[in-house]
């Protein structure tokens, strides 16, 4: 046995001739030429890859990359062959099986060479190296330690994680920065099972610039060649840059076919711009901008779109700017927005970012935490998208100031919540004002571990100064004291149900408020609608959101729910609530000057089933008792695994909504999923959304296909559309982006590679 030690800079052993019998060395050194060539394989094969790719459908295994903050130094390095030769402290020479292990790594060659004073190695005959990661074999490999330069030639290589594989005639490191490939074939499909494969006739990465370099490229499908690249360009780091995206292309029967060429401009290190140009057969090019910038405290994005549309002879646009800064502990946080027309977003409501709106907003909000109160300061506007219904458009806040705080007793659970509001209404031909709002809210809850009762009174007070009012008087005040007082009992026992123990809860709950009269006839509608009526607003103390409308009650709410949970992990498996409110006088305050006469409210019922992790039933439903009938009715049901997802649907409220949805991913094999919605408006008798798509997957390609029928909001014209999507995984995607629609369109919707 030779060793070495750590602090010594040669080999030292006695010089000899060992001949027909095994050869073992072990060496406990720092890294040196003998080994920091391995180093050199891994470094070498830093291609354009993705590793987070998925590829459970290949044969070759994925495995992790060992943790990066290993010391090898501290590991020996050991050295086995049939035959050493040395003559001195300098020359090695290891002949036959020779092969060298250090931690995870293993390098074997018929003959390997060392010049342990210039730094050089030499290794010829089946030379292989491995590790977690790399597999490779080469004819012959020379490498100098001194100048950080290594010559392989005739080389197969493996890289496990990114499931890359292929072949060089030549591996060429010139220095510590730049490498380069002569005759390089790679492909991210199973050895011998070549889909797809990219080849080029020289490659160089270049770790100082973080590019890499590529001349006479030609990608193959089944060894026919589809694109040539006589040179391009691409990122092997995390440095972005210039360069052309894969294209989009799809059809429909507004557009016709759809096709766009992103390019990505990287004009600086915090600032960029990708341009989209789309082509559409029945309408003309559309030109398309997506312009980012980052600095210390500021960030924003600026998105442009233009088209002379040929379809309706006329130009049509869109522009959004979004900013986000900070300054001397504020918050700044800018949106605006403009369009040309109200159909436009609607026409192209799949470009990235861009969603149909009736009402664009524009704001500036700021926002800040002074002495423990927080602050903001809210300019904000609206702009008609939809040109059909421009008299209920939201007003103008110019601006909106608050000051909150919630003030909290040490020794007790009282506690006081603070709201203050001062806005300044304004709209075109409408009544305009300003509003001062403040609202404290005092509570002293008293809770213990099997009831709770929370008594809170609210002073409201609220003052308008208005302009344009119809009414003489162009001040309005209303002060108003709100009392409620919500309590409850928790009630437990144990369930045996198949030889499972649950716990059973039962869960009664009293709410009682208490709201005095005020006229508000003359206050106007700033920003105020009723509230949904369900379980959980049974026990809110106002049936108005916002606070132009503070509704009159003397109301007593109550409730009841009980629960089903497993006893020992708290696993919910079922729910169910009812409840109803009582009134003791007619509710005088509105929205529009009409008189609430019901004694009580309708029914309100939620239940909730889980009868295993990934399935989830819901039921909600408010039931006029006087009228006999279901007010409003929501019905839910869900399950989600890791493969497939189904939802059905049925929403229904009076006089304006009645829909049923049917939406599921499902793997049909484990290389084919399709997928599928049809959602149903039977108030309009037409179909809101319908899609359907399948999916194929392999080891190293897939593709999708998705057929969307989109109805207008009108419910009047229907899109039709077909959009396809090719994946070369590991290198690149071309088509539509189909998981963006699916994501949206399909709850729970994750993409299937």
């Amino acid at each position: 046995m030779y060793k070495r030690s750590k602090k010594q800079t040669s080999l030292a052993v006695t010089p000899c001739l060992c001949q027909n019998s095994p050869f073992d060395l072990t060496l406990s050194l720092s890294l040196s030429a003998s080994f920091r060539y391995t180093i050199l394989f891994a470094g070498f094969l830093t291609l354009p890859v993705q590793a987070d790719t998925d590829w459970s459908q290949c044969s070759v295994p994925v495995v992790s990359k060992p943790a990066s903050s290993v010391d090898y130094s501290l590991f020996e390095t050991r050295i086995k062959a049939d035959q050493m030769i040395s003559s001195d402290q300098r020359l090695f020479e290891f002949s036959g099986k020779v092969s060298l292990d250090r931690e995870k790594q293993h390098i074997a060659a018929d003959l390997l060479k060392l010049d342990n004073e210039l730094g050089l190695m030499d290794a010829h005959g089946n030379a292989t190296f491995s590790d977690p990661l790399l597999y490779l074999t080469a004819d012959s490999a020379h490498v100098n330690d001194q100048n950080d330069s290594a010559l392989f030639r005739k080389v197969t290589f493996q890289l496990f994680e990114s499931h890359l594989n292929g072949t060089a005639s030549e591996l060429n490191q010139r220095n510590e920065n730049i490498r380069e490939f002569a005759d390089i074939t790679y492909t991210t499909c199973d050895p011998g099972k070549n889909t797809w494969s990219l080849s080029a006739d020289r490659l160089t990465l270049d770790e100082l610039s973080g590019r890499g370099t590529a001349r006479h490229t030609i990608l193959r499908i089944k060894n026919v060649p589809v694109f040539y690249f006589p040179w391009f360009q691409f990122p092997i780091d995390n440095r972005r840059m210039s360069g052309v995206l894969a294209p989009l292309i799809s059809s429909s029967n507004s557009h016709g076919t759809e096709f766009s060429l992103p390019v990505y401009w990287n004009l600086a290190e915090n600032y960029d711009m990708t341009l989209i140009p789309v082509n559409y057969t029945d309408r003309g090019m559309q030109l398309n901008t997506e312009n980012r910038y980052l600095f210390k405290q500021n960030l924003g994005q600026l998105e442009l779109s233009y088209l002379d549309d040929e379809k309706y002879q006329t130009e049509r646009w869109f522009r959004r700017w979004r900013h986000e800064a900070d300054f001397f502990g504020i918050h700044a946080s800018l949106l605006s927005q403009r369009v040309s027309d109200s159909d436009y977003l609607e026409d192209f409501e799949h470009l990235a970012a861009i969603q149909n709106e009736d009402y664009l907003k524009s704001s500036a909000l700021f926002s800040s935490s002074v002495f423990n109160w927080s602050t903001t300061l809210l300019f904000e506007q609206y702009d008609p998208n939809n040109q059909e219904i421009p008299t209920s458009i939201p007003y103008r806040r110019l601006p909106q100031i608050t000051f909150d705080r919630n003030f909290s007793a040490q020794d007790t659970s009282a506690f006081i919540d603070w709201k203050n509001e001062y806005v300044t209404f304004d709209k075109d031909n409408s009544i305009n004002g300003d509003r001062l709002h403040i609202s404290p809210r005092i509570g002293i809850p008293l809770e213990g571990s099997y009831y709770y009762v929370k008594p809170e009174l609210t002073l409201d007070f609220t003052r308008y100064d208005l302009e344009d009012n119809l009414n003489t008087n162009t001040r309005q005040q209303r002060s108003l004291s709100i009392l409620s007082v919500d309590s409850g009992l928790f009630f437990e026992r144990l369930v045996n149900i198949n030889e499972r123990s649950w716990l059973q809860t039962l869960e009664p709950r009293v709410y009682a408020l208490y709201v005095p009269y005020k006229d508000q006839s003359d206050i106007p509608i700033f920003d105020s609608s009723l509230a949904t009526e369900n379980y959980t607003n049974l026990f809110t103390n106002n049936r108005f959101a916002g606070a132009d409308r503070i509704g009159d009650s003397k109301q007593l709410s109550l409730g009841i729910s009980t629960r089903f949970l497993d006893n020992k992990t708290g696993y919910e498996l079922f729910s169910a609530s009812i409840g109803q409110a009582f009134y003791a006088e007619d509710r005088q305050v509105s929205l529009s000057n009409t008189v609430d006469t019901r004694e009580k409210s309708s029914v309100m019922t939620l239940l909730k089933f889980h009868p295993a992790p990934e399935w989830d039933f819901q039921v909600s439903n408010a039931f006029d008792q006087i009228n006999r009938e279901s007010e409003q009715t929501d019905i839910s049901l869900r399950r989600l695994d890791a493969d497939s997802t189904l939802n059905l649907e049925y929403h229904f409220l009076e006089n304006s909504l009645e829909q049923t949805t049917v939406s599921f991913v499902y793997p049909m094999t484990p290389n084919w999923n399709t997928f599928a919605k049809r959602q149903h408006s039977f108030v309009h008798d037409r179909q809101v959304q319908n899609l359907f798509g399948f999916s194929y997957e392999s080891c190293c390609w897939a593709f999708k296909m998705l057929y969307e029928e989109n109805t207008d909001d009108a419910f009047e014209n229907t899109d039709y559309s077909v959009y396809f999507q090719l994946t070369f995984k590991g290198l690149t995607n071309a088509g539509k982006d189909i998981d963006s629609i699916l994501e949206d369109g399909i709850l729970g919707y994750r993409p299937v590679y």
